[in-house]
């Protein structure tokens, strides 16, 4: 709860619009840590430390299932909650490096404390690929600093607007578009997240579902906006917008064709966070706010909706959605639960999931991408459909079997009932929301606010000047 205080006091700091910096050890911005604070950032640590308080809430509820779990399942998941703020606070791309090898190889003993679950095959594959993200990510440093001198990220705004695109500046672009795009499980990068995802133990899902890729995410907007805005204006765009739809549909008609609660909900982690990017590929205030305001409702949701997921586990011995049926009657106030997060993300109105999709529409459209508008409307409706075949399966149903504890689970509802509570609160309070999405997208649209917090007020007035020279 005081991790929660200090954040709200860190959102409502950033709230007027004013940067913060801290220079770990007075060094200059150029060589040593540097730690910023501006809205995107206290937004995203505002959600992870309320995520991350209701998962631990969660897990404390009798979830945790083996003793190693119980064991070392604190420690981890404080080291793992470190790195993610670490992240989201990091002014340069070495420290975003160094946060992500942390928060990789707490997350890799955190899946592996049930190895019954994981077969070899599964668990040198997640490795693998994150591993190769490593690398790659690794090498992008070092070709940004060999090719700029810098890694800061204010510091790489200006030395990128100083000249012309070229084959270097776009190959980089390019390489980090691929490490944080397997990160956030984009198209084609997504096939490592459905068979890993389903076996994590419940107690630390909803954690990894509502925050994990939401990593990724955030550093394709911190770096494609203030590093790489000129790219993404003159060419990167369309590609971003395709990698989007791509993204969308492969979650959705991936989702459809599952049969077990979490592999269906973890195919729609996928297919959500092609809205997000549908956000950044727009590359406007309202895009950018949209894919925000999006963003907010996916991490309250997508983590409520694998906490109900972990309950009906728990509590019933499974999830697979032909052993399961009757939930509706044996356990009410978790159906209930289920049906208002299903349909906010469907984007049912007056539902938080309306709100963000809806100006996603309105924005593509008035910038002609008519064909990723008609691809976000049919996932939508794939999603409603997805969503109503667990309702009519799980709860719905004829009653089943029990294979499980039905006492075990019932104090987990207190905490998936916050989580509901908190995406009712984003609906309710859309507008002001919206309007903070806005600011926040206006922010990372102009950065000369950043740039002047880091590097003085000249180097602000020298982005300015640079911006309006290439008739931004």
């Amino acid at each position: 709860l005081l991790t929660v205080a200090f954040a709200g006091r860190l959102f409502f700091m950033a709230e007027s619009g004013e940067v913060s910096v801290l220079r770990v050890g007075g060094w200059p911005e150029s060589y040593g840590i540097v730690l910023v604070l501006d809205r995107l950032s206290a937004l995203m640590i505002l959600l992870a430390t309320l995520v991350q308080a209701t998962t631990l809430w969660f897990a404390c509820s009798g979830i945790l299932e083996e003793e190693e779990e119980r064991n070392f399942f604190h420690p981890l998941f404080l080291i793992l909650c470190g790195s993610v703020n670490w992240t989201f606070l990091t002014g340069d791309l070495f420290n975003l490096f160094v946060a992500f090898e942390i928060l990789l190889i707490s997350s890799y003993v955190l899946l592996f404390l049930r190895p019954d679950k994981f077969s070899f095959h599964e668990a040198i594959r997640f490795v693998a690929l994150n591993a190769l993200g490593g690398i790659l990510f690794l090498a992008s440093a070092g070709l940004t600093f060999g090719r700029y001198g810098t890694l800061n990220f204010a510091d790489l705004a200006l030395r990128v607007r100083l000249e012309e695109t070229s084959w270097d500046s776009a190959g980089l672009a390019i390489l980090l578009l691929t490490v944080f795009g397997l990160k956030a499980a984009l198209f084609p990068f997504f096939f490592w997240l459905p068979d890993a995802y389903p076996r994590i133990s419940p107690a630390i899902l909803p954690y990894f579902a509502g925050l994990l890729t939401k990593v990724g995410v955030y550093c394709l907007y911190r770096v494609f906006t203030l590093v790489f805005g000129d790219a993404l204006d003159s060419w990167l765009s369309p590609w971003i917008l395709a990698i989007a739809g791509g993204t969308m549909l492969v979650g959705v008609f991936g989702a459809l064709s599952r049969w077990t609660f979490r592999k269906i909900l973890s195919f729609h982690i996928i297919s959500q966070i092609g809205y997000m990017i549908f956000g950044l590929g727009l590359h406007s205030v309202l895009g950018l706010a949209c894919g925000i305001f999006y963003l907010v409702h996916h991490i309250l949701v997508k983590s409520t909706l694998f906490l109900i997921a972990g309950h009906v586990v728990s509590v019933n011995g499974r999830d697979d959605l032909k052993g399961l049926g009757g939930l509706a009657r044996s356990q009410p106030i978790a159906a209930s639960f289920f049906l208002l997060t299903a349909l906010s993300l469907a984007g049912i109105p007056p539902l938080s999931g309306f709100y963000g999709k809806f100006g996603l529409v309105l924005e593509g459209l008035s910038m002609g991408h008519i064909w990723v508008v008609a691809v976000s409307i049919v996932t939508s409706l794939l999603t409603l459909a997805s969503m109503l075949k667990i309702w009519n399966y799980a709860f719905w149903g004829k009653p089943s079997h029990i294979d499980g504890d039905q006492g075990r689970g019932s104090g987990t509802l207190f905490p998936i009932g916050t989580m509901v509570f908190l995406s009712l609160a984003v609906a309710v309070g859309s507008g002001p929301l919206m309007g903070f999405a806005e600011e926040t997208g206006r922010q990372l649209l102009d950065g000369r606010t950043y740039i002047e917090a880091v590097l003085g007020t000249e180097a602000g007035l020298h982005f300015e000047q640079l911006n309006k020279a290439k008739g931004q």
